[in-house]
């Protein structure tokens, strides 16, 4: 059995008489995509944060290719192959597209960012940025200051950011948010595409675009996980449609 490249174990927070994480278990593997869904409050910020090392748990383990890493600060997290991205993109508005990867590049090869202007005319920083800005079809956007770009323009910087860690394994917030039909099927299609980079966890309100992308899906409501399996097996499961997808988005 291949061996998931993100788990989860039995991971548990309070926040005082909240249990906002309730014993949560899920796994990555390698290629697949894992969607995390569920209402509005039920605790997947959260679970996001204790993942990415944000939040430390009460209880539990989150282990990244086989290392425990519950224990580990989000920077080293990073720095081992966990890339996880905002609900809001963080990407520097005022640098350019290839600015922002340069400096991606250079953070992830443990180089100071007291020396931007020699990052730029290094060779191989400034082609290993080109390339992942290639990877999600921005090249044509190289030169444009982040804070020009189209909304689903900044998501895809913010994945080319994200390419430069050379990644073990990608955790998503809510890609979609805030992006048109055309973006959002843009959007799906990079995502199909980079699963083959490295596995993702998704966290998304869209279901059209967690309907097509899914490999497994799991609905959390108040901090525990209600169902977890194929799309086929969530559109039927009675419990989630009651709690969560309604008879309509099923149909």
């Amino acid at each position: 059995m291949t061996e998931p490249v993100l788990e989860v174990r039995n991971l548990q927070l309070s926040f005082g008489a909240l249990r906002a994480t309730d014993g949560v278990s899920l796994t990555l593997c390698p290629g697949e995509i894992h969607a995390l869904i569920g209402p509005n409050g039920a605790g997947k910020s959260t679970l996001i944060g204790l993942i990415a090392g944000t939040l430390k748990p009460d209880a539990g383990q989150v282990r990244l290719a086989g290392r425990d890493v519950t224990a580990a600060d989000a920077a080293v997290r990073a720095r081992a192959g966990l890339a996880r991205s905002f609900q809001v993109s963080a990407v520097a508005a005022d640098l350019t597209v290839l600015q922002n990867a340069v400096l991606a590049v250079q953070g992830a090869r443990g180089q100071s960012f007291g020396f931007f202007r020699p990052a730029l005319a290094d060779a191989a920083l400034r082609g290993a940025a080109e390339a992942h800005i290639a990877r999600v079809g921005l090249s044509d956007r190289r030169t444009i200051p982040a804070g020009d770009l189209a909304h689903g323009e900044r998501r895809r910087l913010e994945l080319a950011m994200a390419l430069a860690l050379a990644p073990r394994a990608f955790v998503l917030d809510e890609p979609m948010a805030g992006m048109g039909p055309d973006g959002a099927r843009e959007m799906t299609a990079l995502l199909d595409d980079l699963r083959h980079e490295a596995p993702i966890l998704l966290v998304e309100h869209d279901m059209d675009a967690v309907f097509a992308l899914a490999d497994r899906v799991s609905v959390l409501v108040s901090g525990r996980i209600i169902a977890s399996g194929t799309v086929a097996e969530i559109r039927t499961d009675p419990e989630v449609r009651r709690a969560y997808l309604g008879e309509e988005m099923l149909e």
